[in-house]
């Protein structure tokens, strides 16, 4: 950039908290005591996500849960009413696993153990033994254990307390009205990818929540597509920051043209590389040479918005330095073969890009963890990390 050139400026078209501008500690990325912390002051006290409601879809169905960062197993499951509960995967009698398979479809629970019977509303219905339990046992009080849920938008959220301080949607807050709109039930699941990196859950976070790396990281699977002369550095358009969530828009470089595959396939379909159709719930601030938009749900999920498709991510911290990472990717429903291909382009360059982004992570676990460094130094293109660790920081503080 010559002497005389002007950075590329980022819109806030909310207000920024007031965060500073120093170097971040590496302790929180590495330490056993600071993720102690968050897992009872943080993970016990936010709405987390966890499934989809299309993901149990009929009377009967249910799917388990694993939350390491609560020490949980949870059984989401429609009841015969139609009504999706959850409840802890847990016998009241010896403290079994009742629900043994991740998902299936079950008229109720039965115990390996003992084989005390749980429908799926978490009435005991048979308890074996019954008569030699002492005088008073009430079964009635001896169902499943209820877990906290609710839903928005077809996300299923859990909460480990019994009596959240807020609502769900009182939590989601101005988030959710940016993204109310957005057409999530006219698309469909197209893929899903896991992994278990060594890393510290906010390491893995911080990757996914700037657009600075694509220079570098992407250069391979999207050459050119987030940098240009008049944004070399591939500033965000703008961020807007709604209580603990933030919500980011990536830059799109407007003399970008994909492969020619990708070209041939976006004539049938919206891809992630060239769809550029306007949705509700998308470019909130009508940017110019918008690509897509960064949604983070404070603590772990990550809602990633553009014309015709969406993706989320979840960061699962199994330990200070070891976490589960899912993508679920959510295209629109195709309704010929031409979309089907939209689709498969779709996945497997979201694929490449997230392989690229794996890329970094242990090595950056590893380092920090070597004590050469006690703090790093971040810019104004990486104002989510500052927002990450600031919000996580007032909440250990309340």
């Amino acid at each position: 950039m010559g002497a005389t050139e002007q950075p590329f400026v980022t819109k806030y078209p909310t207000d920024v908290p007031a965060m500073g501008d120093g170097p971040l500690p590496v302790e929180p990325y590495v330490s056993r005591a600071f993720f102690e912390r968050e897992r009872e002051k943080v993970f016990k006290r936010a709405w987390l996500q966890v499934a989809r409601e299309e993901d149990i879809p009929n009377p009967g169905d249910y799917r388990v849960v694993d939350l390491e960062v609560l020490g949980w197993s949870v059984i989401l499951t429609r009841g015969a009413d139609g009504d999706l509960r959850a409840f802890h995967n847990i016998c009241t009698h010896r403290g079994n696993k009742v629900a043994q398979q991740p998902s299936g479809n079950a008229r109720g629970f039965t115990c390996g153990f003992h084989g005390w019977v749980y429908g799926n509303d978490g009435e005991l219905k048979h308890m074996a033994g019954e008569e030699y339990f002492p005088p008073g046992t009430d079964r009635c009080k001896l169902g499943l254990m209820p877990v906290t849920m609710d839903t928005w938008n077809g996300f299923v959220f859990v909460h480990a307390q019994a009596k959240p301080a807020q609502s769900l949607r009182e939590y989601l807050g101005g988030m959710a009205d940016q993204i109310d709109h957005f057409p999530f039930d006219r698309c469909t699941r197209i893929a899903r990818y896991e992994a278990t990196p060594r890393v510290n859950w906010k390491v893995a976070i911080d990757a996914f929540q700037e657009a600075f790396h694509a220079i570098m990281v992407h250069r391979a699977s999207l050459p050119n597509s987030a940098a240009a002369p008049q944004n070399p550095s591939a500033a965000l358009t703008s961020a807007r920051f709604h209580g603990p969530h933030r919500s980011l828009s990536a830059w799109a470089n407007p003399n970008y043209r994909p492969p020619e595959v990708g070209m041939i396939v976006g004539k049938y379909g919206p891809t992630f590389a060239t769809a550029k159709d306007q949705f509700p719930g998308i470019n909130p601030n009508a940017d110019d040479n918008w690509w897509f938009d960064i949604n983070v749900f404070f603590p772990n999920f990550f809602c990633d918005t553009g014309p015709g498709w969406y993706f989320t991510y979840n960061f699962w911290p199994i330990s200070e330095n070891r976490t589960r990472w899912t993508m679920d990717i959510y295209q629109l429903r195709a309704e010929h073969a031409g979309g089907l291909l939209a689709q498969e382009h779709t996945k497997i360059l979201l694929r490449d890009a997230v392989l690229e982004d794996f890329s970094t992570l242990e090595a950056t676990q590893q380092m920090m963890e070597s004590g050469a460094l006690t703090h790093i130094t971040i810019s104004e293109l990486e104002i989510a990390l500052r927002h990450q660790m600031h919000v996580i920081n007032q909440w250990l503080a309340a």
